[in-house]
């Protein structure tokens, strides 16, 4: 039997990475949320959301902080996507 290499290349979707502008947050059992840029695939710029599986809950005394910070990840979306686009 000979000896084989395989290489695999895995491309991280978008928002895969999270960009600076990222909000981060985990509750009070450990569940984390995770919200950041995304470039869709026609190059749009999007909102990139993940969570743990059982999802994961941001205090009401949070969201003023929360809505604010989406706001920078937006225009740091459309930056990134002017970017990639030139």
């Amino acid at each position: 039997m000979t000896e084989r290499t395989v290489i695999s290349v895995i491309l991280a979707p978008a928002g895969a990475i999270p960009h600076e502008s990222a909000y981060k947050h985990t509750d009070s059992d450990g569940d984390r949320l995770l919200i950041s840029t995304a470039l869709l695939d026609d190059g749009t710029p999007a909102i990139y959301f993940r969570t743990d599986p059982n999802g994961s809950g941001v205090p009401l005394t949070e969201l003023p902080e929360l809505i604010a910070q989406l706001q920078v990840i937006a225009e740091a979306s459309k930056a990134e996507a002017e970017e990639a686009a030139s």
